[in-house]
């Protein structure tokens, strides 16, 4: 049941018939304007004395609104009762209950009410209209209010604003009892909706608006038997009371009601109280004015103008309690309720704003944020990439050490990778303790404070901490910054624990700082040590192959390099000349000549940065500040510091935004939040079992975990896009086909663009597998609906024929003038589907033993005439037979098209993939080549042309490799499917 609804409902809106103008209250508004949304929104509307309040309390379990009576609102009028959805507490459920409007909806008077039924439909998700039976034609064009919503309203004329925006409709139809059976098949209400909706013929009649607005996906048909025999007590029955049917009936609707999209704009975002009253105003006003409101733009009508402004009505709101708020709702209505109504004149649209930090307070970059009652509607559509990048306030700790001196991942920064579907360019920072990494990070983050600065000669940072945060220049990607603790901290005693740190540090990033202090000489280079141990911690290749691991593997692999020298104090010169810091980090990394053991061990870190990081930057920095204001530096704007070292820290985050990658595995393979939350998993469970993380094998594992999950949600996908798309049941086969072959389409490039290193397409099997079964179910139900509503269809026909007025002489004659002609009619009845034929078939045989029974009643035939009539109706039985299998094999042909489609259309996107895997594979070697020959070329310079000539084995490899793909580009290789 739903919660209980708070007693006594107040008025929202009228409109007296002397005027026919809107008329609001602003009780009701304030009421209406605290609710921040998500919102339900349930309106009914219909003649008096139908039922209308009795069902709005039927579903809120309460008895809020006055069943009506005969001297009851006279003038046309909106209550409205707020309570929580008893399905999602985040969401608020509002109830609109419609009165005085009569039974026969006049012309006339549906001018002077059509405000009122226009602003119950145009607030509604879902819109109630409740009638009395029966279910025709005649009883939905007594909706005339209809027919003048266009005099009022302009709606989108995007297909698919105006759907998010309109509600759905639902037409509620009271005390009738729908024959649900015929035979062995099973009717629903949508059968008889769509008999209904089929014999429309005058578009500019209620019916014929009611079917050009609201799209059929969106209108349902429910019954309602009485709630019990005597309704003069109906107020005052318990439930125990109730017909059990009618208690069915309307847990039905509550379902319905609670499985309902919240109330949301035409550019789809779910709106909130607020920007329903200020819709309300622009109506009146428009209203007031004689103009027609344009619901194309409204999202901008009622959008915040003024973003310095504070909400009135909201920011109020937001200090009420929840016994003011039901204060507030429980506010008794007065007799007279036009005392308290107002035409409101048009105001200032009511703004909520968030104040940020300028732009200098933040550094060289502010995240771009959106103001609360402005962001897209709270449901995250799994199956496409986010387009607003996660933001957090603060760094958290993604690797750590547990109890056990263990590195362990953090469930929680793990989460929000998760929820990151962008690519994301990660920069790692590594360095001797106590340098000032951290405050570098925080720069980049656009912040003066979240990485721990600490003012000691300990280690602040412990682990590995993570900072994500939008991107200031690549739209759509996520900047992941990964702060390290500090190498060589003395009170750890553990080289090994810092040797993992770094090597995960370069694991993860596309853009890897080194942090030191002074300048970068012998010494520098040495306490880079780590860098010569990569290969005992790293593998590229599973270790069930027996090939050597070159130097230019791991390149493949590895971020690009950018040394950050702090409180540097020499000039920039070399012999004399003045070098930029790139030149004097390449004149650092020259090799030593010679080969004793102390030349070779210092070449060592110097070989190791060469070759696995051939993309290196370098950045000097001046100290900041006197020293004694260092351990307040997070405190300090950018005035406070020198000038040369805040023109070096904005050159440094320049660099970092535009010329840092997106991080990618080889192959060309981006990697978005999740995976990267995968591969941290993946690495660290290596490390914790004894194992040394590799490559390969991590990208097989992130595979399993990134094609299952393609697969999952291009299926989803496929679901969806069927579901909206299509129209149960479809005239023809080829309707049906038509739209799979789209959704088809879709769902395979989705698992295209988000599946790699799928070995022998095991995966993309088990997607087309799974559409072929989806869409075998989707035409069986497509066949079963369209025989129901044939069956329906031929019920209501059946149902004029009188069978015991042709038990009589001369009878079967007119009988069987009467079937054929009920056969020609069904057979322009328009909307039956493809079993139209077998619906009819099955109905006639099914009728054949009345035939036979009038037919031996009719004294007035001879036996042979009766013979020959019997012989006459056999023959079109065989007739229908025919027809019916001519059918069959025509949708068995089309069934077996539409798989060799899917054939056709899966390998085509496979080969598309494999071509783009192989350019990008061609692109890599191609930027190896080019760094493998300038580093071959630099040696050669240096005098080491030993070095150099050992580099041509992997040259040649790489020249080899490259023509291999270029030859395969141009048709050289064969796939296999």
């Amino acid at each position: 049941m739903m919660m209980a609804a708070r007693s006594g409902p107040v008025w929202l809106a009228d409109s007296p018939a002397t005027t026919g103008r809107l008329r609001l209250n602003p009780d009701a508004l304030g009421v209406l304007a605290a609710l921040s949304g998500p919102l339900r929104v349930v309106g009914i509307f219909g003649p008096r004395q139908c039922g209308k309040s009795y069902l709005l309390n039927s579903l809120s379990g309460s008895t809020d609104f006055t069943v009506s009576s005969d001297d009851c609102f006279k003038t046309p009028i909106i209550f409205m009762s707020c309570l929580p959805d008893p399905q999602d507490p985040e969401t608020t459920l509002v109830l609109l209950d419609s009165e005085g409007f009569e039974g026969d909806m006049q012309a006339l008077e549906g001018r002077s009410c059509s405000p009122v039924f226009t602003l119950c439909l145009l607030l509604s998700s879902v819109f109630l209209y409740n009638t009395w039976g029966p279910v025709k034609c005649e009883t939905l064009d007594q909706l005339l209010h209809m027919t003048f919503l266009t005099n009022l309203v302009t709606l989108p004329t995007d297909e698919q604003a105006k759907e998010t925006f309109l509600p759905e409709f639902v037409w509620c139809v009271r005390d009738v009892d729908l024959v649900m059976t015929f035979g062995n098949i099973q009717l629903v209400p949508a059968d008889f909706l769509d008999s209904v909706l089929n014999d429309i013929q005058d578009q500019q009649s209620p019916s014929g608006f009611v079917c050009q607005i609201f799209h059929r996906s969106r209108m349902k048909l429910l019954d309602f038997c009485r709630p019990k025999a005597n309704v003069e007590d109906l107020v005052s029955s318990s439930s125990s009371e109730l017909n059990p049917c009618f208690i069915k009936q309307t847990e039905t609707l509550r379902k319905l009601i609670c499985r309902s999209k919240p109330k949301a704009f035409p550019d789809g975002h779910s709106t909130n109280g607020r920007e329903l009253v200020t819709l309300m105003e622009q109506l009146v006003d428009c209203i007031s004015n004689g103009s027609v409101m344009d619901l194309s733009n409204v999202t901008e009508q009622c959008e915040p103008v003024d973003n310095t402004t504070t909400v009135s009505l909201r920011d109020q709101s937001n200090t009420m309690n929840k016994v003011e708020l039901s204060d507030h709702l429980n506010a008794p209505l007065e007799d007279d309720h036009s005392k308290k109504a107002l035409l409101l004149e048009r105001k200032n649209p009511m703004v909520e704003t968030v104040t940020y930090l300028s732009h200098a307070e933040r550094g060289s970059y502010i995240p771009a944020l959106r103001p609360k009652d402005q962001e897209p509607a709270a449901l995250e559509d799994e199956l496409q990439v986010r387009s607003e990048p996660v933001v957090m306030q603060a760094p958290i700790c993604l690797i750590e050490n547990s109890t056990k001196n263990e590195l362990v991942t953090n469930q929680q920064a793990l989460n929000i990778l998760s929820s990151i579907k962008q690519p994301v360019v990660v920069v790692s920072i590594v360095g001797m303790y106590r340098t000032g990494k951290s405050y570098l990070m925080n720069r980049l983050a656009g912040m003066r404070k979240g990485f721990s600065l600490g003012s000691t000669i300990q280690s602040e940072t412990k682990g590995i901490w993570i900072w994500c945060v939008p991107h200031p220049e690549k739209k759509g990607h996520t900047l992941v910054l990964l702060d390290t603790e500090g190498l060589g901290d003395v009170e750890k005693g553990d080289q090994t624990h810092d040797t993992w740190i770094f090597a995960l540090a370069v694991l993860l990033s596309s853009t890897f700082v080194y942090n030191s202090m002074g300048t970068i000489n012998n010494e520098a280079i040495m306490s880079l040590h780590y860098v010569t141990e990569l290969t005992e911690h790293i593998k590229v290749k599973s270790s069930r192959e027996n090939v050597e691991e070159t130097m230019m593997e791991y390149a493949r692999f590895f971020p690009s390099f950018v040394w950050a020298v702090r409180d540097f104090t020499l000039e920039l010169k070399i012999d004399g000349q003045k070098v930029t810091a790139d030149e004097y980090l390449e004149n650092s990394l020259k090799l030593m000549k010679g080969n004793s053991a102390r030349i070779m061990y210092s070449n060592a870190p110097r070989e190791c940065i060469r070759n696995y990081f051939p993309v290196r930057k370098c950045f000097v920095f001046d100290q900041p500040v006197y020293k004694d204001k260092l351990k307040i530096i997070e405190q300090l704007n950018d005035g406070d510091l020198e000038p040369n070292f805040v023109k070096q820290t904005s050159k440094f985050c320049s660099y970092i935004f535009s010329n840092s990658k997106v991080k990618m595995l080889s192959g060309g393979i981006t990697v978005t939040g999740n995976m990267l939350g995968n591969l941290a998993v993946t690495y660290v469970d290596s490390i914790r079992s004894g194992q040394v993380p590799c490559l390969e094998n991590a990208v097989v594992a992130l595979a399993q975990i990134e094609n299952s999950s393609a697969v999952e949600k291009a299926h989803a996908l496929y679901m969806r896009l069927l579901e909206e798309r299509v129209v149960l049941h479809t005239e023809t086969r080829e309707e049906l086909s038509q739209v799979h072959e789209g959704c088809l389409k879709e769902a395979l490039e989705h698992f295209m663009d988000h599946s790699f290193k799928d070995e022998k397409q095991r995966f993309q099997t088990d997607l087309m597998e799974r559409i072929k079964e989806e869409y075998g179910k989707k035409c069986h139900e497509n066949e079963t609906l369209s025989l129901k509503h044939c069956t329906a269809v031929l019920q209501q026909l059946w149902h004029n024929l009188d069978h015991e007025s042709y038990m009589r002489p001369g009878g079967y004659s007119d009988y069987r003038v009467q079937v054929d002609s009920l056969i020609q009619n069904y057979r322009d009845t328009p909307g039956k589907g493809i079993k139209a034929e077998h619906a009819l078939e099955t109905y006639l045989k099914d009728k054949k033993e009345l035939g036979s029974s009038i037919l031996m009643a009719d004294r007035s035939l001879t036996e042979r005439q009766k013979q020959l009539e019997e012989e006459k109706a056999g023959a079109e039985m065989e007739r229908f037979k025919a027809d019916v299998a001519k059918k069959e094999q025509e949708e068995l042909a089309k069934r077996l098209e539409d798989t060799e489609k899917a054939h056709r259309e899966n390998e085509q996107q496979l080969m598309e993939k494999m071509a783009k895997e192989r350019q990008a594979i061609l692109d890599e070697n191609q930027r190896m080549l080019e760094q493998r020959l300038q580093e071959q070329k630099k040696l050669m310079m240096e005098g080491f042309d030993v070095k150099a000539e050992a580099m041509r084995s992997e040259i040649q490899s790489l020249k080899h490799q490259i023509a291999a793909s270029q030859n395969t580009s141009r048709g050289g290789g064969c796939i296999l499917l």
